[in-house]
């Protein structure tokens, strides 16, 4: 104890004081024998004040208060603390505690810290996958600030000098900013939150407001609101007297009146009125959710399954995703072995599942377009293209942000609450959502606001150059094509190029490993010249299907046999071709440049055939099954499903309270309730915002 003295009394007070609380949230039944030796030798310096302590006052008034008066709470409050638990070589960091216990206790609040330990305690086979970091939660004094306690442990650790033979926790560095304390409210209460409050109220007030209208209207008439309208009691609108007025039911009625300006514009704005009411009306937009519209020649029944098929897809990619990139894992060696299963490689690569609504969305805008440029002789407003698919895009996607920022922070409640609760990126980076630019600007991937949006902004980028290309093909079609051949060259070219220079490998393994996932992302991954491929198959295949839009087709047996043969051997080695690197045969070099040139090139053509077989070829089981009824009410809500899915996934590990135990079993049950409750939210959100906004859209704007 002699070296102890020379540090300052306060530094005394607390190091010995986060010592007993070390000591006893591991073994709690010491409280009374541990507390007289150490404390009460040390009442006297421990009150006295020092200038210029890292701990305030208050905090180390807190804790003395807490600790020498022995209240009742100081048990539950040690208890609560976070402990080492089983598996630490498993990977298990997560030290959570009890969260619910200590945040009842009136004199405390749980505080999550987080510890970076050196890669020395860490077994060789998980060095190269997992960041070594530590969870640890502690229940403080709520007059402690989050850098109270983590100034605190910082003490605590210089002082214990953590040293066992097994565990080499003497490397231990410093606690991490990323420490973060809980309390209710999560975040403040503040004007953007009682903002969206009255938004979501007014939409909900014309919701209800309008199926109110439409039923009143309906019943009306319909004669339901106990009216008799039998052919006898009303005269016919139109019979005329001498003078030019009309009688109606017996009565006569002037059939020109004067109406002042007063009235005009309270009639316009009545008017107006019920024509919001309307188009907000839940019941008009459910029944046009819902509706299946009966299949034609020109219908390309299939679109409907693969894209929400492919939405699911998203979801499992991130369902496994999301709770390793948030930490708190209980078993994660698991998830490493599970992705030496060859079927795992599903999982793995679910990115291809973006790239499927990438073709979708080239083969729709080409394909519908060249139709309406038939019809219209060539002739189309492109700037009213443009403006409808930005109205159709954009105000949904606001409104995500807002839900985000200031509704989606007070869902939450467990230890990581406070830092899932953070909204770093969207204040200043927001504005690239609305310009369609958030894969250039912020230019490190993930900290863009709602970064799953991503993907928006290469399909407007895509979008943009569309008409190019489709007026070509429908002028001179092998100018089209020529354009088409250029893009995919540039693409093909400019992929390889970049990981050539950068020696990135298309394995997320290999990247996680070498710790260039970040840069390959942000370089490679968002952005359009890379993910262009699978578009440009999109739009040769709707060029394909408008030139055989009124023809006759049938694929001979053969012929499709043999063509599933081939794509089935193409999406098996575009999804499945990167087993090797995950069973210690990597790809070299070259292999990486050419997997990641042509891999999303050969999805878009896999999907082509898909798409073809189904429409040209001879009925069979995954025609019926793409082509399923059900999928057309959920196809309508994919965009929302696609914004709110992340929403979904973060409420729920948010209000996790025990390290997250990832098992096959546990996470197909995770993927059949988030699927739920994103196509349940999505279709409110559909109901409240995209329906009436395309609705309203198409009173003021031209159809195109």
């Amino acid at each position: 104890m002699s070296n102890c003295y020379h540090i300052s009394e306060l530094k005394m007070f607390t190091k010995i004081s986060l010592l007993v609380i070390f000591l006893l949230a591991v073994d709690g039944h010491r409280l009374v024998d541990l507390y007289g030796p150490l404390y009460e030798a040390q009442r006297g310096p421990l009150l006295q004040e020092q200038n210029g302590s890292s701990v305030s006052d208050e905090c180390v008034n807190d804790f003395n208060n807490l600790l020498f008066n022995k209240t009742s709470t100081l048990l539950p409050a040690l208890d609560a603390f976070g402990k080492p638990g089983p598996g630490f070589l498993y990977a298990n960091w997560a030290w959570y505690g009890h969260f619910t216990e200590c945040s009842n206790l009136d004199d405390y609040k749980y505080c999550l810290l987080t510890l970076n330990i050196t890669e020395a305690i860490v077994p060789e086979d998980l060095r190269a996958t997992v960041k070594p970091v530590i969870q640890w939660g502690v229940c403080a004094p709520k007059k402690c600030t989050t850098d109270d306690v983590h100034n605190s442990l910082e003490i605590l650790l210089d002082f214990l000098h953590l040293s066992n033979p097994g565990l080499n926790l003497v490397n231990v560095s410093s606690v991490r900013h990323a420490s973060s304390c809980v309390e209710k409210p999560v975040v403040q209460y503040g004007a953007g939150f009682y903002a969206c409050i009255v938004f979501c109220t007014f939409v909900g007030v014309l919701l209800i407001g309008g199926s109110f209208v439409d039923i009143y209207e309906k019943r009306k008439t319909t004669g339901e609101l106990g009216l008799s309208i039998n052919s006898g009691d009303i005269t016919p609108l139109m019979q005329n007297e001498e003078n030019g007025d009309v009688r109606s039911n017996g009565t006569v009625y002037p059939l020109y009146s004067e109406e002042t300006h007063f009235k005009k514009i309270l009639r316009k704005i009545l008017g107006g009125t019920r024509l919001l009411l309307l188009d907000c009306a839940l019941n008009r937009n459910l029944k046009k959710l819902m509706k299946i519209n009966e299949s034609n020649e020109r219908n390309i029944d299939c679109l409907n399954g693969i894209r929400v098929l492919s939405m699911f897809w998203v979801i499992l990619g991130h369902i496994f995703f999301f709770p390793v990139t948030y930490g708190g894992l209980f078993n994660y060696p698991d998830l490493v072995s599970w992705s030496k299963k060859f079927p795992f490689q599903i999982i793995l690569n679910a990115y291809f599942s973006v790239d499927s609504f990438f073709f979708l969305s080239g083969l729709l805008v080409c394909y519908l377009t060249l139709l309406k440029l038939e019809k219209k002789n060539g002739h189309i407003p492109w700037h009213w293209f443009y403006i409808h698919r930005y109205i159709r895009l954009t105000p949904v996607m606001l409104i995500t942000i807002l839900i985000w920022m200031y509704i989606a922070p007070y869902t939450l409640w467990g230890p990581k609450a406070t830092i899932m609760a953070e909204r770093p990126f969207c204040p200043e980076n927001w504005w690239a959502n609305v310009l369609y630019i958030q894969n250039f600007y912020p230019a490190k991937f993930g900290t863009s606001c709602i970064g799953w949006t991503w993907y928006l902004a290469n399909d407007m980028q895509f979008f943009i150059i569309s008409p190019l290309i489709i007026y070509a093909l429908y002028k001179v079609p092998w100018v089209g094509f020529g354009l088409v051949g250029a893009l995919m060259s540039i693409s093909f070219a400019v992929t390889g190029g970049l990981m050539a220079h950068y020696d990135f490998t298309a394995s997320p393994s290999t990247q996680i490993a070498t710790r260039s996932s970040a840069d390959y992302a942000s370089i490679v991954y968002q952005k359009p010249y890379v993910r262009i491929p699978p578009y440009l198959v999109g739009m040769i295949l709707g060029y394909i299907m408008y030139r055989l839009r009124d023809r006759r087709v049938v694929i001979p047996r053969i012929c499709l046999a043999l063509g599933w043969v081939i794509a089935t051997g193409v999406a098996i080695a575009t999804v499945f071709g990167l087993y090797g690197d995950y069973t210690d045969h990597p790809l070299e070099k070259a292999g990486n440049i050419i997997y990641e040139m042509l891999s999303r090139f050969a999805w878009g053509v896999f999907l082509a055939w898909v798409v073809i077989s189904c429409k040209y070829g001879q009925p069979g089981w995954i025609n019926d099954i793409l082509s399923w009824n059900l999928w057309v009410p959920l196809s309508r809500v994919t965009y929302t499903a696609y914004l709110l899915h992340p929403i979904v996934i973060t409420t729920f590990l948010g209000n996790f309270g025990l390290p997250y135990y990832s098992s096959l079993v546990l996470q197909s049950y995770f993927f059949c309730g988030v699927v739920l409750l994103s196509y349940s939210c999505a279709m409110i959100f559909s109901l409240a915002v995209e329906f009436p906004l395309a609705n309203i859209e198409k009173h003021f704007l031209p159809k195109v």
